[in-house]
């Protein structure tokens, strides 16, 4: 079995004049690393590339790690570092794999691609129909149709702070494993709702705690998760987020915040 694992994660903030480059990616500067160097890096780490390394492991699986970037929120991802992580990761899965796990952020906008994430499962899908991908998403994704049109299954953290990365690779991860198994045969439904979450007052701090979450999201679903979006750090094209106006500036945010 032969399992192409990698990442490449950003939060963008479209009015950020903060270049990010493909260097911002990268550990210490230069190109983020791959192959054995990342699988090396983010091994044993509480996140969701790890959980997917350790599973494969697990599993007795060949992992192929084509590129293994995260990045800083900052402004628009540089179209020459999103092709360089894209078309390693579509070269990896070109050469035949049997399934594919992601590590993404879920709100990747870059200089020519609003959803960076949606464009890269487009691409993944346009070179294997029918290859299991498992995607690992934060809680802040602006979930947009492509991702739920192209992946096969998706979880989300479920706390904030981020404190579930690892449980939530292990979720996306075992969703796949079990699909190969033959014991599982995952299905996907998703959905925008008409909310507006207040925004912060001064001096007050917001928490989730799991089972607070589990509550929320329920217990029926292995990927069961609520996306809260980027709220008034980017601006919104979507077709299903209108601009609202906030103290005499205008702030554009997620109206229908996504329910996966």
């Amino acid at each position: 079995m032969k399992i192409v694992i990698a990442q490449m994660k950003h939060e963008t903030n479209t009015y950020s004049p903060v270049p990010t480059p493909l260097a911002r990616f990268a550990v210490g500067g230069g190109v983020p690393p791959e192959g054995d160097a990342a699988r090396a890096f983010y091994k044993g780490t509480g996140s969701a590339i790890g959980a997917f390394i350790d599973l494969a492991e697990a599993a007795g699986a060949q992992i192929v790690i084509p590129v293994a970037g995260s990045a800083w929120p900052s402004g628009l991802v540089e179209d020459a570092a999103y092709e360089h992580m894209v078309s390693r990761i579509c070269a990896a899965v070109a050469q035949g794999c049997d399934a594919v796990l992601l590590d993404l952020h879920g709100a990747m906008v870059t200089q020519s691609h609003e959803d960076g994430e949606g464009e890269l499962l487009r691409r993944l899908r346009a070179l294997n129909a029918s290859v299991p991908i498992g995607v690992a998403l934060d809680m802040h994704t602006n979930f947009y149709p492509a991702i739920a049109q192209h992946a096969t299954a998706v979880a989300g953290y479920q706390t904030y702070p981020h404190v579930d990365m690892y449980e939530t690779g292990q979720r996306a991860g075992r969703a796949i494993l079990a699909l190969l198994d033959g014991q599982a045969r995952p299905a996907m439904a998703w959905g925008n709702r008409p909310m507006l979450p207040a925004r912060d007052a001064p001096g007050q701090r917001r928490f989730t705690q799991p089972r607070t979450a589990g509550a929320l999201q329920g217990d029926g679903g292995r990927g069961r998760a609520v996306r809260v979006g980027v709220r008034g750090l980017s601006e919104c094209r979507h077709p299903q987020r209108r601009p609202v106006g906030r103290g005499g500036h205008q702030w554009r945010r997620c109206v229908g915040s996504p329910l996966v």
